[in-house]
């Protein structure tokens, strides 16, 4: 991996905990679920709201802050998660639900710009052609906090409350906020790319291509976790048991992102998507059918490696797919494409339950991903006509 020296233990501290902000938030909406602080309907659209925002901060960036200064950006963005923080633990404390919607709207936003910043930084200290292990060594990170968190949570459930989990996200914040400020001045690495399909990233055929698949991959996989504890509430076991599931789904995560740099390299990016998107409709086939904890807790393994392991290689697709002046707003779009499919996946899903039970998910899910698998199997991105 060819990264600079100055940036890189800001970005290794900073991508993990704003990319661990979404799952502390939804591991968290869980437990309000099972604490009857929230419907079922409202884990949904409550999600769904934290996700539109995180949309919409995406999109501030990528159409008026995307000339700011990322350091002042992600300055701007920590400011902002520690009030949603505080105000999340204001709201569990006084079991007040108006707190906890505002918390989620405001962390979303934080979110959404603090991504397409981290998203930008992570860009720039990387080379195209080597991204796809560069960013999968980053998410690896990232996924080390998500199977920390969800293990920490259901320690302090059995310890008789949920609070010592919300003020570990109070303590990310403040990590967040220290290190923005510690971000040094980055000049980005200058790369001569011509694309004969034009200068700008809406002309940019391959870009627009890689956003939909983003953007279906997102819907059909990202959030999935925050519905396997329900699956397994219905099957008659507990909550903590729930939790230290997802812990194994964000091992499968950490795990897939090494598997899907193997097929890359055997293969190609696109056809590592297609196949990631079999693998994953088969385990959600066996995982509505198995019964036994052990089986349970191995196919979400297996899911884990299939659902997720596909975002640095999404990634990269889109990142190589730019040139440097396009970086910033196309990291911003690539955001608002992953989470439109986030948002929409978590506010239809919440309602799905809600209307045709636990498994209706993950059978939507199963359906979105096999039409990813054919056409990424079908129609791989082309990356042959940009000459460095």
């Amino acid at each position: 991996m060819n990264l600079k020296n100055k940036p890189l233990l800001s970005l290794y501290i900073l991508q993990p905990i704003v990319k661990g902000f979404s799952v502390f938030y939804f591991v968290l909406l869980t437990i309000f679920y099972a604490e009857k602080l929230i419907s079922a309907a409202e884990l949904g659209y409550i999600g769904g709201l934290f996700i539109i925002l995180l949309i919409f901060g995406a999109v501030i960036v990528s159409r008026f802050l995307h000339t700011m200064e990322t350091k002042k950006l992600l300055q701007l963005s920590s400011l902002v998660s520690l009030l949603a923080s505080c105000l999340l633990l204001l709201g569990a404390i006084e079991k007040n639900v108006l707190f906890l919607i505002i918390s989620y709207c405001f962390m979303g936003l934080s979110c959404g710009t603090a991504t397409s910043g981290v998203n930008a930084l992570a860009a720039a200290v990387t080379l195209r052609g080597d991204r796809y292990k560069s960013l999968a060594n980053l998410g690896m990170l990232t996924d080390i906090v998500r199977i920390v968190f969800p293990l920490l949570v259901s320690g302090s459930l059995v310890l008789g409350s949920s609070r010592f989990a919300i003020m570990l996200i109070i303590l990310a914040a403040g990590i967040f906020f220290i290190f923005s400020f510690m971000l040094s001045h980055l000049e980005p690495p200058q790369e001569r790319i011509s694309i004969d399909v034009g200068e700008g990233v809406r002309k940019n055929r391959n870009f627009l291509y890689v956003l939909s698949l983003e953007f279906l991959d997102s819907f059909a996989s990202s959030q999935l976790f925050v519905f396997l504890p329900l699956i397994f509430l219905a099957k008659g076991y507990s909550l903590e048991s729930s939790l230290v599931l997802q812990s194994l789904v964000f091992l499968g995560y950490l795990c897939g992102r090494w598997f899907i740099v193997i097929l890359v390299k055997k293969y190609s990016g696109t056809k590592a998507v297609s196949y990631a998107e079999f693998g994953m409709v088969i385990s959600i086939i066996f995982l509505l059918f198995a019964k036994d904890l052990v089986l349970l807790y191995t196919l979400c393994f297996i899911l884990g490696i299939f659902t997720r392991g596909t975002s640095p290689a999404i990634k990269a697709l889109a990142f190589d797919s730019l040139t440097q002046h396009q970086m910033k707003k196309g990291s911003a779009l690539h955001v608002v494409a992953g989470d439109s499919g986030s948002a929409l996946g978590q506010l239809l899903f919440g309602f799905f339950i809600a209307w045709y039970g636990v498994n209706s998910p993950f059978i939507a899910s199963a359906v979105v991903a096999l039409f990813v698998g054919i056409i990424s199997f079908m129609k791989p991105v082309q990356l042959n006509k940009m000459e460095i």
